[in-house]
């Protein structure tokens, strides 16, 4: 899939990156007031895939913290190897940069936060994370789309704790916010008080795995059947999401690769 001319608007740029990202609606967890943020290490890329600048589609080196850019390549890493083999390996990933101190967002002030946009494997755009664009695209072309977006998330889930999609909010819906505020070093737990994380559960549920959750951010019986009924396909014998670690990274791993039809399921 070739390139869009993106057009992003005023508000989306403040200091040469997005606007805020609130961490505090719908249950997301925060850490506390900043503290300085320490050292800020620029780096070229993301586990050897170079980065580009959303608005201008420029290469750029940004500033991470080195604990966060760790976990990034962790993560990429994670979605190269869940995704088919015969792609190879991502070698472009596209976003609105890290650290900026100018940003009114604890994360990216430290820079421990990331906003992810696009990934390509050579010339092919494999996740596209504008659904301020693809929501209006023909329908299969759509759906493809919309369906790589949440495998895409879900091999973020894996890894951090507060992500932000365009379920969130309308800020949210030309990329995917990404942090380690409160994941730091390890992967994510899951929290039933987390409105953004069973966003996520909802939609993974409905728009990778087929059924018809209904998405509201709220947990409840009918968003604990289904995420349950996904690990059963997933072939996790017992338990749900909330009742380990482990069982909420099968489930976001189980996403990635369905989603991306790395692996076949059976119907939940």
């Amino acid at each position: 899939m070739t390139d869009d001319q993106t057009t992003p608007s005023r508000r989306l740029l403040l200091g040469g990156a997005l606007a805020t990202t609130a961490l505090g609606g719908l249950g997301l967890a925060t850490a506390g007031p900043a503290a300085a943020h320490g050292t800020i290490q620029t780096y070229p890329g993301i586990n050897g895939a170079r980065t580009y600048y959303e608005v201008n589609g420029g290469a750029g080196s940004w500033g991470y913290r080195p604990g966060f850019h760790d976990r990034l390549n962790t993560w990429l890493k994670f979605w190269n190897a869940n995704t088919p083999s015969s792609w190879g390996d991502a070698s472009r990933v596209w976003g609105y940069g890290a650290h900026y101190d100018g940003r009114y967002s604890e994360a990216h002030n430290a820079g421990r936060g990331f906003d992810l946009s696009r990934i390509y494997v050579g010339s092919n755009r494999q996740f596209f994370a504008r659904q301020d664009l693809w929501r209006n695209y023909a329908d299969a072309d759509m759906r493809r789309n919309r369906r790589h977006y949440w495998a895409t998330s879900a091999s973020i889930h894996y890894h951090f704790r507060n992500v932000l999609t365009y379920l969130y909010n309308a800020d949210h819906a030309n990329h995917i916010h990404i942090d380690n505020l409160v994941s730091g070093s390890g992967n994510s737990t899951f929290s039933t008080g987390s409105g953004a994380q069973v966003q996520h559960v909802q939609a993974c549920c409905r728009l990778v795995w087929g059924l018809n959750t209904t998405i509201d951010g709220k947990w409840g019986s009918q968003t604990a059947s289904h995420s349950t009924r996904v690990l059963r396909a997933a072939g996790v014998s017992s338990g749900g999401i909330t009742t380990s670690q482990a069982k909420w990274l099968a489930f976001n791993r189980a996403t990635t690769r369905r989603g991306y039809g790395t692996q076949s399921y059976p119907s939940p």
